[in-house]
C-alpha cells in the first residue's frame, strides 16, 4: 500500500536484516497510489523475489550433504519407537529459553507490509504479554478513503488489491 503511493520503503533495505544486503535488488514502487499502482507493485515485487531467489541459489556452496535424521534411525533399527505409530511423535524437543524482563518489538517485511511482534518478558519461559500487529489490519484502515465516490462493483476490486485476510483484522 505504501510503495504504491510513492514511498520507497522496504524494511529489508531500511533495517538491513538477514542477508538481503548481499543481493542485488531494488525496492519496487509507484507514485500514483491507485489500484493499478498496487497491482504493478505486486507484479514487480514478484520479479524482484525471483531475482533474490536466483542469487541465493547461486550462492549455495556445492558438495556432499548428509541427512542427520536417517543416522539417528539407523542406530536403533529394532526398537519399537521406529515403528510407524511413533515415527512422527516429537522428534525434536521444543527449545526453552528464559525471556528477560524487558519489552521488545521486532518487525519484518511481510508480503503485505510490516509485520510487528511486541513481547513483554517476565523472566519466564513464556512472555507475560505479546501482541502481533499484522499488515492487513493497518491496510484496512484506509478503506473508507479508498471507496469514497466509487461504484459498488469497484469495491470488490479495491478489497482484492488490499488483500485483506479477515483473521488478521480482528485484533
Amino acid at each position: 500500500m505504501l510503495r504504491a503511493s510513492g514511498i520507497e520503503w522496504d524494511l529489508r533495505k531500511v533495517d538491513h536484516y538477514e542477508c538481503y544486503d548481499e543481493f542485488d535488488w531494488e525496492v519496487q514502487w509507484q507514485k500514483e497510489g491507485d489500484l493499478l499502482a498496487r497491482y504493478l507493485v505486486q507484479i514487480s515485487e514478484m520479479t524482484e523475489s525471483i531475482k533474490i531467489i536466483q542469487q541465493a541459489l547461486e550462492g549455495i556452496p556445492g558438495g556432499p550433504y548428509e541427512n542427520l535424521e536417517i543416522r539417528r534411525f539407523d542406530r536403533a533399527k529394532d526398537t519399537v519407537w521406529n515403528e510407524f505409530d511413533y515415527r512422527f511423535i516429537s522428534k525434536k524437543p521444543s527449545p526453552t529459553f528464559e525471556l528477560s524482563k524487558q519489552e521488545l518489538y521486532a518487525r519484518v517485511e511481510a508480503p503485505k507490509g510490516e509485520l510487528g511482534i511486541f513481547l513483554i518478558g517476565d523472566k519466564g519461559v513464556f512472555p507475560w504479554r505479546y501482541k502481533i500487529r499484522p499488515p492487513g489490519f493497518i491496510n484496512l484502515q484506509i478503506l473508507p478513503q479508498l471507496v469514497k465516490r466509487m461504484k459498488l462493483a469497484d469495491i470488490m476490486t479495491i478489497l482484492g488489491s488490499i488483500d485483506i485476510i479477515m483473521g488478521e483484522v480482528d485484533r
